[in-house]
């Protein structure tokens, strides 16, 4: 298992805890990208006659690793440390145990690990974690569900919220009656997550008042930095050098390749960051996907790790730049958004439950879903449809774009 450490170079928390008005979202380097812009436009009109540096490695050149080396190299998040930040922001919450605040909230976006931090953390203090209810209890309007409160002194946690409703005549009673009782000490105290855009929906329809809650700070670039640079250390014995394939720049290096120290944040992580909007889950995924090898240029695996497909001699690994997007299929756009906000507004459903909540036939819904899943923008995950993180940044702007409520994030 990875381990990252908690504070970056600048001495900045690498997880860091804050009020959800304290979010700050990754600025996109724009002066990088002027200066980029201005010179192509000047190399255009003034050296016509001088031919442009070739990049250091083309497509036809890189390699793609097995799923085998990129497990390796790129290990699923630990959300522990994630944990373990929300404790130390909780102490004085859990201290006090406001009777004005019973409830703490945790709101995170989509891949942003809300759900998994508060397992993590409920395991740490042996909580007892509170299971949403069943589609149909929440369609039927069952309120046995809060008898899982039932003499429970102890804080109790709610990872999924979001899970707690359905944007349908008869799916919000649930979800009401939580706040209701939650928010006016009924229920005891505990801690609750929720998805980002569900979390705008509830605010949209009802007056939700506004109790203590937190949210992960986003991942910008130098976190990133660190985060990333803690994996490659973490992932092999060997040192690695992290290079970009278009113009041999490095990204990262650990200590010991050929001397190499990438002291400045390069313009591939803060467009990483940007692209991503901070999401660690968005950014874990596209830096994964952008991984590629050389023949004879990558690390030799571990000696105790399963033999790879490549031949692994030496320490470099490049990395595809551009971060090109997804694209929305052509297609009806009024159906795909309607799939992707329903889909986004419940952090994935199944088909069976999408239909029921959609003006689309079932065979509309299913078309329409297989449309999306050719074009990488969703996945079937569990019997549920989500949207893909690949995906994530080009749907919400699409979404945005046509006039859908969208998350704060």
């Amino acid at each position: 298992m990875a381990v990252v450490s908690e504070t970056n170079e600048n001495n900045q928390p690498l997880w860091q805890m804050v009020s959800l008005s304290d979010y700050v979202l990754p600025l996109p380097p724009t002066r990088e990208a002027a200066a980029k812009g201005i010179t192509a436009f000047w190399r255009l009109i003034h050296s016509k006659n001088v031919k442009q540096k070739p990049p250091e490695k083309t497509e036809d050149q890189l390699l793609t690793f097995s799923e085998t080396e990129l497990a390796r190299l790129v290990p699923a998040i630990d959300w522990h440390l994630g944990a373990e930040s929300l404790d130390v922001k909780l102490k004085d919450w859990l201290t006090q145990k406001n009777k004005n605040s019973p409830i703490c909230f945790l709101i995170g976006p989509p891949y942003g690990g809300h759900a998994y931090i508060l397992n993590r953390w409920a395991e740490m203090h042996r909580m007892p974690v509170i299971e949403p209810p069943a589609p149909e209890q929440i369609l039927t309007q069952d309120e046995s569900w809060f008898s899982d409160w039932s003499d429970n002194e102890r804080t109790w946690v709610l990872p999924s919220l979001e899970r707690c409703y359905l944007r349908h005549a008869d799916g919000l009673t649930v979800a009401r009656r939580f706040f209701e009782r939650a928010l006016s000490g009924k229920l005891g105290s505990g801690l609750v997550g929720c998805d980002s855009w569900a979390w705008s929906f509830f605010k949209k329809v009802w007056s939700v008042p506004q109790p203590a809650v937190l949210t992960l700070q986003a991942f910008d670039s130098e976190r990133l930095k660190a985060y990333l640079g803690e994996l490659a250390v973490s992932s092999t014995l060997r040192p690695l050098r992290f290079r970009e394939s278009d113009n041999g720049r490095d990204i990262l290096s650990t200590s010991g390749v050929e001397n190499i120290a990438v002291s400045e944040t390069s313009p591939f992580l803060k467009q990483l960051a940007a692209h991503s909007r901070g999401i660690l889950g968005v950014a874990w995924m596209y830096w994964r996907n952008s991984l590629c090898a050389a023949p004879n240029e990558t690390p030799e695996s571990d000696p105790q790790a399963p033999k790879a497909e490549h031949s692994l001699a030496q320490n470099t690994i490049w990395l595809r730049t551009g971060l090109k997007e997804l694209e929305i299929p052509l297609g009806p756009n009024q159906e795909i958004a309607f799939v992707l906000h329903c889909l986004l507004l419940h952090n994935g459903l199944p088909v069976d439950i999408l239909v029921e909540l959609l003006p689309l036939s079932r065979e509309v819904v299913i078309t329409t879903l297989n449309l999306l899943a050719s074009a990488s923008l969703v996945e079937a995950q569990n019997n549920a449809w989500r949207v893909s993180a690949l995906g994530y940044p080009v749907v919400r702007q699409f979404l945005k774009s046509n006039g859908y409520m969208v998350d704060l994030f």
